[in-house]
């Protein structure tokens, strides 16, 4: 057999790598995601242009989030919600585990939607404070429908930011989330002392 024929037998029985399609993209951040120790994110009502609140999280359930007016402040560690009250935080006692609400954050249920059947499109191109990313587009139907893009970063294909547009309380919305400072060792989240 000659070297030509040879070289061309070998290329097609060895294993190629296959070419990812958008919701492979898309499931790979999202992974990412999942897998990181610490966050920071903003809230945006995209309509209004108001920032409604600043996030810290850190693996496995604690934030520390506050709102965009600094009106408000909280602590949530597992089921557990902490308060600025007067100066002072105050452990509440919450009818609703806490954990489920701020779950929507890191949602491993997104994540096994991609990985069975979600249509994802690519978007193209796009940078989001100067950070070079590739935008998707899909529609959940958990825990409500909505409209989804996100910006998934070039360089660590972490998400960087996303866009939620639906309605909540026959409201419709647009809600942009940002996430920054990916496994800041720095971020600390810890219940105050009472």
């Amino acid at each position: 057999m000659s070297l030509p024929r040879l070289l061309l037998a070998l290329a097609l029985t060895l294993p190629t790598p296959a070419f990812a399609g958008p919701r492979e993209d898309v499931h790979a951040a999202y992974t990412r995601f999942l897998a990181a120790k610490s966050f920071r994110a903003t809230v945006t009502d995209v309509g209004k242009g108001q920032q409604l609140s600043q996030m810290d999280f850190v693996a496995p359930d604690r934030y520390h989030i506050r709102n965009g007016q600094g009106q408000m402040e909280q602590i949530l560690i597992g089921d557990d919600a902490y308060t600025l009250i007067d100066g002072k935080r105050v452990k509440l006692p919450m009818p609703i585990k806490v954990g489920r609400i701020v779950g929507q954050y890191r949602n491993q249920s997104t994540l096994d939607e991609l990985a069975r059947d979600l249509d994802v499109t690519a978007l193209g191109d796009d940078t989001v404070d100067g950070a070079a990313a590739k935008v998707y587009a899909y529609t959940v139907t958990e825990p409500a429908k909505s409209d989804v893009k996100v910006w998934i970063a070039v360089a660590t294909g972490m998400p960087i930011q996303l866009e939620s547009s639906g309605r909540f309380m026959g409201v419709k919305s647009t809600t942009r989330l940002r996430y920054y400072d990916y496994d800041d060792p720095t971020i600390r989240v810890y219940a105050p002392v009472e």
